[in-house]
């Protein structure tokens, strides 16, 4: 459907055997270089729940790559900021994350701060669950500043709400790490519902939401509100195998994330072209595809302009 580079990923942990958590400016510079063959222009390299040394060291990773490429140019995808998935979440919904370096948003401001101070303008968004200690209030001190989105989070749909009042924006991989929608519990669906100057992301390889519930989504929620991600780790792009994703080891098989004795799923190895082409073949509006792809990822960074 689109064949240059015009994807925008704003929610990426990894692919070719890559991760960002690893702290690596060369593999993060690998990611970059190699991520247009999956039609991506730009990306938020995103960390997981890993302890504040680390998420540092992965700052420091991303910042040196980003000047590594500007010096070396030619193609790659441009580094936009980092998207902090983790540690500010509800251990209860961590999934594969480690729930050991999870921290209450109560204690997050240092945290951030500290990012700031060293990497002055590279975070651009930040995950919260805003049911835990803290966490309404570290959203109205710094929605200002960053974009702030829901996420790991058992937030019901009051709370949701309380959320966007006091300057959330976004939710992070919609109806994936929170509580259901249901006809007495409309939870954080519910609340992006009502709330139309919300973004959502949505992971779209018809595995982490079926498809008849993807149509739902795009039929339901403002076109110019939904950002396709693909939330891949460093599995995509690589042969089925075992591969780690922060501390854990996650199986690929047959295009799909295998952890833990359940087999839960644990991040993706889609690719925002793959979603793209998948999206059409369900009979999403190729038009709305290309907003969720490309103008509302950039529009919810407060980029209005495509990247060159």
């Amino acid at each position: 459907m689109i064949d240059e580079p015009l994807f925008v990923d704003t929610h990426i942990h990894g692919a070719f055997g890559e991760d960002v958590s690893d702290a690596s400016y060369e593999g993060i510079v690998k990611m970059a270089r190699r991520l247009p063959e999956f039609g991506v222009k730009a990306f938020c390299p995103t960390t997981m729940t890993i302890s504040e040394d680390n998420i540092m060291r992965c700052f420091e990773a991303v910042a040196k790559a980003r000047d590594a490429l500007l010096d070396e140019g030619g193609l790659y995808a441009d580094i936009l900021g980092v998207h902090l998935e983790g540690p500010f979440m509800s251990p209860n919904k961590a999934g594969v994350q480690n729930r050991d370096f999870c921290i209450a948003p109560v204690a997050a401001g240092k945290v951030v701060d500290r990012i700031e101070s060293s990497y002055p303008g590279l975070l651009k968004i930040i995950d919260v669950a805003p049911e835990l200690d803290g966490g309404i209030d570290f959203i109205k001190e710094y929605s200002g500043k960053y974009v702030i989105s829901l996420a790991h989070t058992e937030a019901d749909y009051d709370t949701a709400c309380e959320a966007f009042a006091a300057g959330a924006v976004s939710v992070t991989h919609i109806l994936n790490a929170m509580n259901s929608c249901t006809k007495r519990n409309p939870g954080v669906l519910g609340a992006v519902f009502d709330n139309k100057d919300v973004y959502a992301e949505v992971i779209c390889d018809g595995i982490h939401i079926e498809p008849p519930v993807l149509r739902m989504l795009f039929a339901m929620l403002p076109a110019d509100r939904i950002i396709v991600v693909s939330d891949s780790m460093r599995g995509a792009g690589m042969p089925d195998g075992t591969y780690k994703l922060a501390d854990a080891d996650v199986t690929v098989k047959d295009g799909r994330t295998y952890y833990g004795e359940g087999g839960n799923l644990a991040g993706s190895v889609t690719n925002m072209r793959q979603e793209a082409s998948r999206l059409l073949s369900f009979g999403i509006d190729p038009v709305k595809i290309r907003l969720a792809c490309v103008e509302n990822p950039l529009s919810r960074l407060g980029i209005n302009d495509r990247i060159n």
